[in-house]
């Protein structure tokens, strides 16, 4: 379901993205898929989005393959969970990047402790979005990369499945 209009075939890489995952629902549904969120009551409760939203964008997802299912129960109502496919674990340095970009140009007092892309190789925490500004590894799931998130203790491993 194209946000506002149907950018798929257009030559700009850009409007392409944003026709996969220029969604703000999207966004947030993909931030909490990589954070380990797959089942639907999972996403319910993490974004607080209505079953009608969820569901509509949770299937395009899997349409845009971003998210694929894999069933977790049988019988009269099966139930699906959903991971990231390779295009979605690879989408994580767009999200450390527009994460890093709204904590410096839309700066919040409730961003405690802000949010931080923790390089899985050195463990150090980094200012960029694709690779360490320490070690210079690669910020993506293959290497280990966590979150450390606001209003959370801990820090969350970005994880494909």
């Amino acid at each position: 379901m194209p946000l506002r209009s149907d950018w798929s075939a257009e030559a700009c890489p850009i409007a392409r993205g944003i026709d996969a995952i220029g969604d703000p629902w999207t966004l947030l549904i993909l931030r909490e898929a990589v954070s380990g969120a797959r089942r639907f009551d999972d996403f319910k409760r993490r974004i607080a989005a209505s079953d009608n939203v969820l569901a509509a964008r949770l299937a395009t997802m899997v349409e845009q393959g971003l998210l694929e299912t894999r069933p977790y129960s049988e019988g009269a109502r099966p139930r699906h969970e959903y991971v990231p496919t390779e295009a979605g674990a690879d989408a994580v340095p767009v999200l450390q990047a527009y994460a890093a970009w709204a904590h410096r140009h839309r700066p919040s007092a409730n961003e405690r402790p802000p949010f931080a892309v923790v390089c899985g190789v050195c463990g150090e925490t980094s200012e960029r979005a694709e690779t360490c500004a320490h070690c210079g590894a690669a910020l993506t799931v293959d290497n280990g990369v966590q979150w450390r998130r606001p209003g959370r203790d801990a820090v969350v491993a970005v994880t494909r499945a």
